[in-house]
């Protein structure tokens, strides 16, 4: 089971989920949030990995693209040490995310996989442009549209 949320952080640095919100972010071109994966109920990427979140997920579109083409993706956050890979071996993909000296793996369905990111991040950037009109995510939406 794959469940992903998002959250920004508010002014007081205090996580929100991004469906409750209904104010833009307090900077619009430095999304700060985070991205709450869990695999099977193991945490993957949680609240203390916050960055621009907006910049993650155009990342995670972009590596689901190359996933699809490669079996392998990865990225590192835009403001943290932290690096995000996925590789596909036969019908599942390895998760993983490497901060220091900390690393944390999951394997899951690809399939299953690939269709959360594709949900959680549409959900996302629809919520985006409704805070932020006309802001730019046109290209991470066409890319988990795919």
């Amino acid at each position: 089971m794959i469940e992903i949320d998002t959250f920004l952080r508010g002014p007081d640095g205090g996580f929100v989920p991004t469906a409750s919100c209904t104010a833009a972010p307090p900077d619009p071109d430095y999304v700060e949030g985070a991205i709450l994966l869990t695999v099977d109920g193991r945490e993957i990427i949680g609240l203390e990995e916050w960055d621009y979140v907006d910049q993650i997920w155009a990342y995670i579109a972009e590596m689901v693209t190359q996933l699809n083409s490669s079996g392998h993706a990865e990225t590192h956050f835009p403001d943290q040490p932290i690096k995000l890979s996925f590789q596909v071996t036969r019908n599942r993909v390895l998760v993983t995310v490497e901060t220091g000296a900390d690393t944390k793996r999951a394997s899951t369905p690809t399939e299953e996989f690939v269709r959360a990111l594709k949900k959680a991040g549409l959900v996302f950037f629809e919520k985006m442009n409704e805070l932020v009109p006309g802001s730019s995510y046109d290209e991470a939406i066409r890319e988990l549209s795919a």
